[in-house]
């Protein structure tokens, strides 16, 4: 319990922008499945939910005997990323070794945006066994359950739609793509209240943006919006960021995470009404590193987050002498079966616990920690 408490000081200091030193997090403790290494998998992990708890679990185990990081244990109900579209008519497909998938979209005309209908958590689409699992999970545990995976209101909308669909109605149905974006926020909001409620949250704290503890008084909510990176700046600050901004009010605040480069929306961060901090798997962009600590110095939290590196030397090197230490939290994932090399994401298998060890070790030299 003293490491824990020492690693939320740690974190709140960040968000705080007043951290002296940087807290960091190497985790393999992944509730999703995609890059796991296939004999590890269960094959019934989304049928049963002491299983996926017990997955969880004995990696947690793992991880708290084996490193002094600043991870703190969580629980996480997961299905996948398309759990509210799942509830809202899009087809899900279940992939052998991965993860639940959308397969297709609910709706293909901006027509029929009217015929969706709010779900109900108790009987559509995967919320049922999202709520199953917390359940199962908050009766047979006492480590905190989070809620699963947010996306945000645009990648919902993008899920419901498609993303082609979705871009050309911003410009040629401006009302239409509004009022999608307007029910998915809607929705999203209800959902995440539910599943709060489940888990014996407040609605205002105990938010995890990719398995990163978040301080009270920074939130209660975070959001995936990956899909920013292809958005121009002026569709995102019209049809996404009002949408997010009241997503985050609903819950005093949180973050927002997204893969990649999206260097021309970091104003558009800055406008996102309680916003507290920012999530991001930088791809090696180190760059956009540099930005947004410019941009949002002593006003927004930075994640500096990637998988596990090809070239780990490199990377670290790289890494620690653009990175200051005031206001970031590094984190490092481990997916045994593909790494990050040249700017993106390569299949490849390394053992995940050696991984683990290796990079914690350079990372900790790195901090004199």
């Amino acid at each position: 319990m003293d490491r824990i408490e020492n690693s939320k000081e740690r974190i709140r200091a960040v968000y705080e922008h007043r951290n002296l030193e940087m807290p960091y997090i190497v985790n393999y403790m992944n509730y999703w499945l995609e890059g796991e290494t296939p004999s590890m998998i269960p094959q019934d992990y989304f049928d049963d939910p002491a299983v996926m708890t017990d997955f969880q679990l004995k990696k947690i185990d793992f991880h708290m005997e084996n490193f002094q990081d600043d991870f703190i244990p969580l629980l996480h109900p997961w299905f996948g990323i398309g759990v509210v579209p799942s509830a809202m008519g899009c087809e899900i497909e279940f992939v052998k070794n991965g993860d639940p998938a959308i397969r297709k979209a609910a709706i293909n005309h901006p027509e029929q945006i009217m015929e969706l209908k709010r779900p109900d958590p108790y009987s559509d689409g995967l919320m049922p066994r999202v709520l199953g699992a917390i359940d199962y999970m908050k009766q047979h545990t006492d480590i905190p359950v989070s809620v699963t995976d947010t996306q945000g209101p645009l990648n919902i909308a993008l899920s419901v739609c498609g993303l082609e669909n979705m871009f050309s109605w911003m410009l040629m149905y401006p009302e239409k793509a509004h009022e999608l974006m307007e029910l998915s926020t809607d929705i999203l909001i209800d959902w995440v209240k539910v599943q709060k409620k489940h888990a014996g949250q407040e609605m205002e704290s105990g938010a995890w943006p990719h398995a990163i503890h978040l301080p009270e008084g920074y939130g209660g909510v975070w959001l995936s919006d990956d899909d920013c990176t292809q958005l121009p700046a002026d569709l995102y600050r019209e049809f996404v960021v009002p949408y997010n901004s009241k997503v985050l009010k609903a819950f005093g605040g949180g973050t927002i995470h997204f893969c990649g480069t999206a260097d021309h929306q970091l104003d558009n961060f800055l406008a996102t009404d309680g916003l507290t901090g920012i999530n991001n798997f930088c791809m090696g962009d180190f760059n956009q590193v540099k930005l947004m600590q410019e941009k949002f110095e002593d006003k927004i939290a930075i994640m500096v987050c990637d998988f596990a590196p090809l070239d780990m030397e490199g990377y670290f090197h790289e890494i620690f002498s653009v990175m200051r230490t005031k206001g970031n939290i590094l984190a490092i994932f481990i997916a045994p079966e593909f790494a990050l090399g040249d700017g993106r994401y390569k299949l490849g298998s390394r053992e995940g616990n050696e991984t683990s060890r290796i990079i914690n070790e350079i990372i900790r030299k790195q901090l004199n920690r």
